[in-house]
């Protein structure tokens, strides 16, 4: 190893700010559907901005990509003023955040208007949307606009698994709504973003949560099934409209077609083990290493210092050249984000 110190940047931390949500309360917003009277201890660390950046400092992390969507489905309204609250942060923690703004997975001139601002006049660092809502998911005409809005302001997009039950399916049972249905939310989001949104917006950069819903996993079978509207396979080949061999993907150029798109995908660490060993090398076995981004999911996956120090070290003990390793733990997001 090189003396150079590391940069580590968390790619997934939560903060979220309990005025919005009251005010949400008292607009009228019912919270029953959210997921979050389960775990009390763990939802008052989202509120504490000082433990936050404490326990992160003492475990080695340098700065943080912030953002709370998980609220947005509150309304326009409380995204304002969740954003309005995470601006103060750049003033009262300098260099400590990467903030991303928020607002509903919906159309309207007023999410634009929200985007806008975000950028342009509180100088947030990207937007977070969820990867559904009960109305829209992401690959929703309605929505081209709002991405139009994204592009040219050339911000990554971090997309963030809903806390709405009803979306999920599963619900308590085996506590499915926590685990595999919520995933299959993020996996799904991938495929629309993937084969619709990327389609008229090749150039957006996504960021997705929880390796993507365990898209080292779901990734081949995507692949087997890739082919685009039009692709030139004869009616006579019993793969077409079917699922592929890699033998039949390479014949057909299939191949190199779905990599060249995939690839513009990110993925953060969060919500998968915080560091356990399997699930990385699963990721680095089909995901590009200069597109996997560590993520801790503060305070929910982690919660204390050695559990961060835990998974920066796993990072680090990797059999992998170092600089694949400072990529993975800082230098991806410090690109993505411009930060130097």
């Amino acid at each position: 190893m090189t003396d150079k110190k590391w940069l580590v940047i968390d790619a997934h931390s939560h903060y979220f700010p309990e005025e919005p949500i009251k005010n949400a309360v008292k607009r009228g917003m019912d919270l029953s559907n959210h997921m979050v009277g389960r775990i009390p201890k763990t939802i008052q660390k989202t509120k504490e901005i000082d433990t936050m950046v404490r326990i992160m400092e003492e475990g080695g992390v340098d700065m943080m990509v912030l953002y709370s969507s998980q609220w947005s489905p509150l309304g326009i309204e409380t995204s304002r003023e969740m954003n309005d609250i995470y601006a103060k942060l750049k003033k009262d923690y300098p260099g400590k955040f990467i903030l991303c703004g928020q607002s509903p997975l919906k159309p309207g001139n007023d999410i634009i208007d929200e985007i806008e601002r975000c950028i342009s006049d509180l100088g947030f660092h990207g937007i977070s949307f969820l990867a559904s809502s009960p109305e829209f998911s992401v690959d929703s005409p309605e929505l081209w606009p709002i991405y139009e809005k994204i592009a040219q302001l050339n911000v990554p997009v971090i997309i963030h698994p809903s806390i709405v039950r009803s979306l999920w399916g599963g619900g308590a049972k085996y506590d499915m709504r926590a685990t595999v249905t919520r995933e299959y939310e993020i996996s799904k989001c991938v495929v629309e973003v993937l084969f619709g949104v990327l389609k008229d917006f090749p150039d957006l950069k996504f960021i997705f949560s929880h390796y993507g819903g365990g898209m080292p996993a779901l990734k081949a079978r995507v692949r087997a099934w890739f082919q685009p509207e039009g692709w030139p396979i004869p009616d006579d080949e019993e793969c077409k409209n079917n699922g592929k061999s890699p033998m039949e993907l390479k014949r057909f150029g299939l191949d190199k077609a779905f990599d060249e798109l995939f690839d513009k995908l990110y993925f953060d660490m969060a919500g998968a083990g915080a560091g356990w060993t399997p699930m990385i090398n699963a990721a680095l076995a089909v995901l590009r290493t200069d597109h996997i981004c560590f993520g801790t999911d503060y305070p929910f996956d982690v919660r204390v210092p050695e559990d961060i120090r835990y998974f920066i070290d796993a990072i680090k003990n990797l059999n992998i050249p170092e600089q694949d390793k400072r990529l993975m733990l800082g230098e991806n997001i410090q690109k993505l984000f411009k930060l130097n």
